[in-house]
């Protein structure tokens, strides 16, 4: 019988609790879900308490209430400091419950740093308690985050260790997927007083991230220094990531996968796009510009062997072939180009006989033996040419030209000067506004010492390229939309100025400027004057004027100097 009874009461003890767990639960949502003024909410989480005091949620809960409430009371300090102390105790009560309450311990770490803000005495040093709350959740966690966000706005008073813990958190973070809490992360470090060595150690490193840093150091006109070297990195990045993409593709041409190695090779040129030569302003080589070309050409040469590979003919209907013959410049590589397509029947003998019926694949060829130094070759190409009757319609003009052009080129090299001159001549009544043709013209009237006929073709040279002086008319130059002009030039260095205002009023954007997509000169627009110089090309480049965080208004730019001609 008194066995019966002991169990009745057991199962009458276990229905109670449950009943109080269960309406423990019921009241603490309704505080957090339902309730919205502060003092019910503390009302009902105080009778949760008091049904079920062991559900450390409820004690959390509580402390995020008061604490709350002691924010919205700075101007009555005494009801402030009794709801911080007693938010305090709430928090400490939780974690007597919940030891590892990762929760438990970040909200008590806040209500301490703040009791330290108003200068009043705490049981516990808010560190500790943000080291403690970090350590018990995941590195990706938004606790873990958050705990490094704060102790980054703190770090002026933070210890050498202290600050080396905030570096392992935010770094972790930031790596992987932590791209969209950078911009915040830097709101928070510009406030705390831009510590520029440690978020240089905060930053993973990752391209974006470093870009990212960059553009926000780069608006708001902070240190261009750090701004340059960010970029540099993120540069160095890029060029890795194509090495990588390259090393790759030549793996999945090894295994016949021509369209996955034909992405890789696309992807490595991609991330070399990106490359602008920061290094060069911040004055630290972080990659070799010689690799940086090699892998460019290599990525470009393996895409058109890709191209070959699945056409297996010399279509070339995009220019990716063109696009490799136009950067190669190694013997040794384009000798094992020709091999390859040796190899592939794409070169026999088959239409030497008849080589106009496709001036297409003629000019190819051409380039390919100009390249090759086969000069005398493309020379007896002029003798067919010659002999034959071409009837060139105007959509063929250009490669007509193009095949000439190379005629004459090599019969310069060959000391013909009056056989180069006659096939420029050729070439430019198929395209009489051809820069490239009138230069090569130019060339022959030097060596032939004829000074009457060189100063007709230099005037005709002066009516393309652009004039030294060009009013830009108050042409405005934007972050969203960038000022960008083509100048035709006879190529070689050439010093470059350019004059403009500040379209607005208030701080003056940084301005960058771009010649052929590599940076050349960057600094603040309070200037009103940027003076450079660059090497150029013959024919034609493109100048970008990129403001950061603002807009400018361009008055004139002159450019000075007189390269080979």
């Amino acid at each position: 019988m008194q066995k019966k009874i002991l169990g009745i009461a057991g199962l009458a003890v276990l229905v109670l609790l449950q009943a109080a767990v269960a309406w423990n639960a019921r009241l603490c949502w309704r505080a957090s879900a339902v309730e919205t003024d502060p003092e019910a909410r503390i009302r009902l989480l105080d009778r949760a308490g008091a049904v079920y005091p062991w559900n450390p949620d409820v004690s959390v809960e509580l402390g995020r209430v008061l604490f709350a409430g002691a924010t919205d009371a700075l101007g009555d300090p005494a009801r402030r400091d009794a709801l911080l102390d007693r938010a305090a105790r709430s928090f400490l009560r939780a974690l007597r419950l919940d030891p590892a309450s990762a929760a438990a311990h970040f909200e008590l770490a806040q209500t301490l740093l703040y009791q330290s803000y108003l200068g009043r005495p705490s049981p516990l040093a808010y560190f500790d308690e943000y080291k403690r709350a970090a350590e018990l959740t995941g590195h990706n966690s938004r606790i873990r985050y958050d705990v490094g966000k704060v102790l980054l706005g703190r770090a002026e008073a933070l210890t050498a260790s202290e600050k080396d813990f905030v570096v392992e958190i935010l770094h972790g973070a930031l790596t992987g997927k932590g791209g969209e809490r950078l911009p915040d992360l830097l709101e928070t470090w510009n406030l705390a007083g831009r510590d520029y060595a440690l978020i240089d150690r905060i930053l993973p490193e990752d391209a974006a991230a470093l870009r990212t840093y960059a553009l926000f150091l780069g608006e708001r006109a902070l240190s261009l220094e750090a701004r340059h070297t960010a970029l540099a990195r993120a540069e160095a990045l890029d060029v890795a990531t194509a090495r990588t993409e390259l090393d790759r593709g030549r793996r999945d041409a090894e295994s016949f996968m021509t369209a996955d190695s034909s992405e890789r090779c696309r992807a490595a040129l991609r991330a070399l796009a990106s490359v602008r030569f920061y290094q060069n302003l911040a004055g630290r080589e972080l990659f070799d510009p010689k690799e940086y070309a090699a892998i460019r050409k290599a990525a470009r040469r393996l895409l058109a062997q890709n191209r070959i590979e699945e056409t297996r003919s010399l279509d070339d209907g995009d220019g990716t072939i063109a696009a490799y013959l136009d950067l190669e410049d190694d013997f040794t590589a384009l000798g094992e180009f020709e091999t390859f397509l040796k190899e592939r029947g794409l070169l026999d003998e088959a239409g030497v006989d008849s080589p106009l019926k496709d001036l297409k694949t003629l000019v190819f060829r051409m380039t390919l033996d100009f390249k090759l130094n086969r000069y005398r070759d493309i020379a007896r190409m002029g003798d067919i040419i010659s002999s034959s009757s071409l009837v060139i319609t105007p959509s063929g003009r250009p490669v007509y030209a193009r095949i000439l052009s190379l005629i004459g080129e090599s019969d310069l090299k060959l000391d013909s000067v009056y056989e180069a001159e006659k096939y420029f001549r050729m070439a430019l009544e198929a395209r009489p506004d051809d820069l490239g043709i009138l230069l090569g013209l130019e060339r022959c009237y030097a060596r032939l010492n004829d000074e009457a006929k060189a100063v007709e073709v230099r005037r005709a040279v002066d009516r393309l390229i652009s004039p030294p002086d060009i009013d830009l008319s108050g042409r405005l130059a934007g972050k969203a939309e960038p000022f960008e002009t083509a100048l035709e030039t006879t190529g070689g260095p050439r010093a470059f100025r350019l004059e403009f205002n500040q379209a607005a009023p208030g701080r003056a954007p940084l301005v960058g400027i771009f010649v052929d997509d590599r940076v050349v000169w960057e600094k603040n627009g309070d200037t009103g004057l940027a003076e450079f110089s660059a090497t150029l090309e013959p024919g034609r480049v493109s100048l970008t004027v990129r403001p950061v965080g603002g807009t400018v208004r361009l008055k004139q730019l002159s450019v000075a100097g007189v390269g080979p001609r």
